[in-house]
Order: structure tokens, then sequence, then C-alpha cells
């Protein structure tokens, strides 16, 4: 693969490190309030952070036991975060087959309830996965999809879409 399908590195580790600590402790708080919105949009927040730090087995010890929690509030935004945050995991984990399908929720809950920027964001994981697998029709769909919606809504993260087009452009030598 080319540099446009590269893993985002946060720009500064030790932040990264302290930002992972704060939410671990939101995590625990919510859990002991017994709080499932809040546990499903903490989870979903460290589980991308731990994925971030290159760290997806933990990430998806994290997650996995709340997947339950997040099927049962599908009408709560965070829960399609959760989604995408649980599928890149796997997705680095290379369990591209069980990471398809939950990219595929996190789209389906954003599209039906009109959350354009998750929508966006899992697609272009859901490319980056596609495309780490060979299926680059699939990716060039998703990334398309991802910069239509970023374009719309004028959203800087377009370049990054189109970056992956154009990557996916130079592999099949168009």
């Amino acid at each position: 693969m080319t540099a446009e399908f590269q893993r985002f590195t946060a720009p500064d580790a030790a932040q990264l490190e302290r930002d992972i600590a704060t939410c671990r402790e939101r995590l625990a708080q919510a859990e002991a309030l017994g709080d499932d919105a809040a546990i499903v949009d903490h989870a979903a927040d460290l589980g991308g952070m731990l994925t971030t730090a290159r760290r997806e087995a933990e990430a998806l010890a994290v997650m996995a036991p709340h997947t339950a929690r997040a099927e049962a509030l599908p009408q709560h935004e965070p829960t399609a975060w959760f989604w995408n945050a649980l599928a890149t995991a796997l997705q680095y984990l290379g369990r591209h087959d069980e990471a398809a399908p939950l990219f595929d929720r996190a789209v389906q809950l954003s599209r039906a309830s009109g959350w354009r920027r998750i929508e966006a964001m899992a697609r272009q994981h859901w490319g980056r996965s596609l495309a780490e697998q060979g299926c680059l029709d699939g990716a060039r769909q998703q990334f398309e999809a991802a910069l239509a919606i970023r374009q719309a809504m004028g959203d800087p993260r377009a370049a990054s879409s189109q970056r992956a087009l154009d990557g996916l452009a130079e592999l099949s030598g168009q």
C-alpha cells in the first residue's frame, strides 16, 4: 500500500497517553454509575485512542464487553462511533471479515440518523480496510462516498479522502 493508506499517528504521543488515562477514568466512572450511554461513548473514545496508540488488542478488550449496550442504543450517536472504533481495531488486528459488518453497521446507523461526520469517517476507515485487502473497487466506492459527504460539509478531511482515491488510482494503474 502507498502512504495514502497509512494509519493516523498522533502528533503528540505523550498527550495521547494522558488522554487515554483520562478517558479510562471517565469510562470507570460511567461503569460505576451504570450509565449505559456514557459507557458506550467513553468505550468508543478509549478504543479509538488505544487503536491510534497501536494497542488494538487492548482496544478490543475495552470495547467488546459493551457491544450489548451499543446494540441497545441505536439512537445514540456515540453508538455509531463505537461500531466504527470496534471495526477499526478489528481491521488492524487483521480480522477484516469481522470488521466489515461493523463498518456497515456504523454507516447504516449514521445514514438513518443523518450523522454525516461519522458516516464519512466510517466509510473512510472501511475503504482503508478494503484497500488493505486488495478490494480496490469496494475501497473506491467507500472513499468516493466519504469524499462526497466531506465536500458537502466543507470538511477539510475531504483532502484525505481525495488522497486515498488518488492512491487507489496509482495502485490500479489509472
